[in-house]
């Protein structure tokens, strides 16, 4: 029998799908990989990087990063030989950064088949992601799970190349690429391109708009596509407040 892995996108997920009879190990991406600097030459100054970044921004330790974070990542690149691995990961700019680096670390030469889980979308709820399933709803969407071809995953791995390495001609390139396994690319990288998050936070404080919910509600309804939580929405927040 061959071992399953599902790889989540931060711990709630997770949550709900041990509340289901999907089967498989549980694995938590728990980075923010689309905010801060992803520069470096090698896995351990990348986890040295993003120790700093984190500790720095959002209150937590080096220490807690690499039992938390890192210790995930490294279960990823030790997923076993014939292994099937399941990434529930959502559309948004957030979901597919990490979506992307979660790519570079699963093993290519042990055979394993990978499957992109999609959350239903519509026009209404293509945001929303899996917030709002119920038990059901994950269960049905496991069996629509999408196999990454050679091409989807070479795409997968050139995305994450050309994000971390900043550049923008070969981003726009890959997102006109067709591939089953992502969705949306067009608009993602149009928006991450075109859209700057830190003028919106600032042009609604200018209109009057100052308390933090309502910000990070407004950011929601109209930038959707970026994913940000209320802690990456906050840092914004607070810097433009200091700049004022």
């Amino acid at each position: 029998m061959n071992k399953i892995f599902n790889i989540t996108n931060g711990n709630c997920l997770a949550e709900q799908l041990k509340e289901t009879t999907i089967s498989g190990e549980m694995i938590i991406c728990r980075e923010a990989l689309v905010t801060g600097s992803l520069q470096a030459e090698n896995l351990d100054v990348f986890w040295k990087v993003r120790s700093e970044f984190i500790a720095e921004n959002y209150g937590d330790t080096k220490e807690n990063y690499y039992r938390k974070v890192v210790s995930e990542f490294n279960k990823i690149m030790q997923i076993p030989e014939d292994s099937e691995v399941h990434l529930w990961f959502e559309d948004d700019l957030f979901c597919q950064v990490n979506m992307w680096f979660c790519l570079t670390l699963i093993p290519k030469d042990k055979n394993i088949n990978i499957y992109r889980i999609f959350p239903k979308s519509s026009k209404e709820s293509q945001w929303k992601g899996f917030s709002d399933f119920d038990r059901f709803d994950l269960e049905e969407t496991l069996n629509s799970g999408v196999l990454f071809k050679q091409k989807d995953l070479e795409l997968g791995l050139n995305l994450w190349e050309a994000y971390q390495s900043n550049h923008q001609n070969k981003l726009k390139q890959l997102s006109e690429i067709q591939s089953d396994c992502f969705r949306f690319l067009p608009e993602l990288i149009t928006a991450y391109q075109n859209i700057n998050p830190e003028v919106f936070i600032q042009n609604l404080i200018l209109n009057g708009i100052t308390d933090f919910s309502e910000v990070f509600e407004k950011f929601r309804e109209e930038l959707g596509i970026f994913g940000f939580g209320d802690l990456q929405v906050k840092l914004i927040y607070d810097k433009v407040f200091q700049e004022k």
